[in-house]
């Protein structure tokens, strides 16, 4: 079973973003994510990026997404933590693939993984019947198109086959909680990002963000990303993706 590109595209995410470098000396750590950290992540990503589908079907079914990620060897999660608090508490994170294709494929290929999420999706369904009323609406009759033997269209068939296209990395989440905002944590996740998909091969980095008020257009801009085409996404808002080439190209930041 093929992954629909729809479902990719859900797969992106989007960002909330800081914007300043002022850090507090000693008391934040970035290390790799850790299982233990999936419910906070996941409840950030709940509260703080609610654009798409995934996020509106509830932190079990987005601590199950986080966790494809951390077990993938194409995955990358990098957290932020005030070593401060009482019990160490995730202030941001970053979360995204060194190889969008071949994490999606191995993604697929992983039938324990993909029934652990349809389950999850479906109990969250289930449970959230607008959710629910939504995906009939916007995506049942495109992954149908998708899935079905013969109707595979021609993009779709040509996607199947192999390719010597450069791999792209993308970021799919980035998030800093409100209070940690304006400290450059974001901006210290990204370059952490770009950083480790630019050891591991990518020739070129994506993102997809909202061009609305809880979109990071201005973020990617100061970084130095180019702005792509803005599109209309099936639950009605707008996004669009912004690209970094790594292979020869340097970090470049206005904050």
């Amino acid at each position: 079973m093929r992954v629909p590109r729809i479902m990719i595209n859900d797969l992106r995410g989007s960002v909330v973003v800081p914007s300043a470098t002022d850090h507090t000396a000693g008391r934040l750590v970035l290390r790799p994510a850790r299982r233990e950290d999936l419910p906070a992540m996941s409840r950030a990503h709940v509260e703080l990026l609610p654009i798409g589908l995934f996020p509106s079907l509830g932190a079990r079914f987005v601590r199950r997404w986080h966790r494809t990620f951390l077990t993938s060897p194409y995955g990358v999660g990098v957290v932020v933590v005030d070593t401060a608090a009482a019990s160490e508490k995730i202030v941001g994170f970053v979360l995204g693939t060194t190889d969008q294709a071949a994490y999606t494929t191995a993604l697929t290929n992983d039938r324990r993984a993909m029934a652990a999420l349809a389950f999850t999706g479906l109990v969250a369904l289930l449970l959230r019947p607008r959710a629910a009323l939504r995906v009939v609406r916007t995506r049942v009759r495109p992954w149908a198109r998708r899935v079905v033997p013969g109707r595979a269209t021609a993009p779709a068939r040509a996607r199947a086959e192999p390719s010597s296209t450069p791999h792209v990395a993308v970021m799919t989440a980035l998030a800093v909680r409100p209070d940690w905002r304006k400290s450059g944590i974001g901006v210290l996740l990204a370059a952490r990002f770009v950083e480790s998909v630019r050891r591991a091969g990518a020739r070129w980095a994506e993102a997809q963000t909202s061009t609305g008020p809880l979109g990071a257009t201005g973020f990617y801009e100061r970084l130095g990303w180019d702005a792509g085409h803005e599109r209309p996404t099936p639950d009605g808002d707008s996004v669009r993706t912004y690209r970094l080439t790594l292979s020869g190209a340097g970090w470049n930041s206005t904050d």
